[in-house]
């Protein structure tokens, strides 16, 4: 009878559970609530059936053995401190890959709009990693093969950085290089005449400069650039000469 009782329990906080997630996914998600909000619906939705399900489940407990469910609050209990502990190293890891994904979003100011969204996600994700283990330690994980796992990654990784550097890359940041020292010398809107093209810079990319001709668009090494006897008529003067002429 205590068994029926207890999948009755359980199955009542399911759906108890799927409702409170449906009502509170609706709220979180109406358009007069914060974005922040509107976003995180979806974990709120889950958080809320969790703790519904959990409920039930530990009512359930209590119905078929109440000493499993004594045994239970002393083991919570003892592992409470635990948890608090990793919680917030996990909270300070979110705050920390926030900050370093804002840090590192405004340092890639000059670099392609699709390095600018990726590499700031993978600083945070990386931090929030490093979190995770250490959030597992305090729980008593044993992180020795993820540990490793990581290591590997990362050795991985750099290996693959030399392996580009050394072998493929030299080209690649030559044309960095050179980017960096065209911005010192041109400006969006600048006219340029080199060789056999003639136009205004639209946009000065990480390995390319684009500049729009009379004919369509170009894509210019930036070392071509930077080496080619290069004429340019800032902005500012064709802006003034136009006032001039008006």
């Amino acid at each position: 009878m205590n068994a029926l009782i207890a999948v009755a329990v359980i199955v009542a906080a399911f759906v108890l559970g799927s409702i409170a997630a449906a009502v509170v996914r609706r709220i979180a998600s109406d358009d007069k609530r914060p974005e922040v909000v509107q976003t995180s619906s979806g974990a709120l939705a889950t958080l809320a059936f969790s703790l519904m399900l959990i409920v039930g489940l530990v009512i359930a407990l209590g119905i078929v053995n109440r000493e499993a469910l004594d045994q239970l609050s002393r083991d919570l209990v003892t592992f409470l401190p635990r948890a608090l502990s990793a919680a917030i190293v996990l909270i300070l890891g979110n705050i920390v890959g926030a900050l370093a994904e804002t840090g590192v979003e405004r340092s890639l100011g000059h670099v392609s709009p699709e390095l600018r969204r990726r590499v700031p996600a993978l600083v945070k994700y990386a931090v929030m990693g490093f979190a995770v283990i250490i959030a597992s330690n305090q729980l008593g994980i044993d992180t020795t093969i993820i540990t490793v796992a990581v290591a590997a990654i990362f050795f991985s990784v750099g290996l693959a950085a030399a392996l580009l550097a050394g072998l493929g890359g030299r080209p690649v940041a030559e044309q960095i290089a050179a980017g960096r020292a065209l911005r010192q010398l041109l400006e969006v809107g600048d006219t340029v005449e080199l060789a056999d093209i003639s136009g205004t810079v639209s946009a000065i990319g990480s390995t390319t400069t684009q500049i729009d001709a009379s004919d369509g668009s170009v894509f210019v090494p930036n070392a071509e650039v930077l080496a080619s006897r290069l004429a340019v008529t800032p902005a500012d003067n064709q802006s003034n000469e136009e006032r001039d002429q008006a």
